[in-house]
């Protein structure tokens, strides 16, 4: 349930509080739970997503890098661009023109 709210508000501000709420748990147990059950923190898994819909979007649409940096709520394009380099190793455009 948790991973499944995640999952449909990416391109919302996701806190572990939400969370919680939505299972109706508390955040101690909701963030210890999930930690057991996945191996990630909450955090964790929601950049995780973000990162693996920024890559969908980059691939599939046309949308300009700040358009997916706003809709993925990074706090600024190049901060996302930093994110994208460091996990990926390569940046956003990059990556792009790769795929396309």
């Amino acid at each position: 349930a948790c991973m499944q709210y995640i999952g449909t508000h990416l391109n919302e501000s996701v806190l572990l509080q939400d969370v919680a709420d939505h299972i109706g748990k508390s955040r101690a147990y909701t963030a210890a739970k999930f930690k057991r059950e996945t191996g990630k923190t909450i955090g964790e898994y929601i950049a995780f997503c973000r990162m693996q819909e920024a890559k969908s979007l980059l691939k599939y649409t046309d949308k300009p890098l700040g358009e997916i940096s706003d809709y993925l709520h990074f706090s600024s394009q190049p901060y996302f661009q930093n994110v994208f380099k460091a996990q990926f190793g390569i940046t956003p455009a990059k990556y792009r023109e790769m795929r396309k």
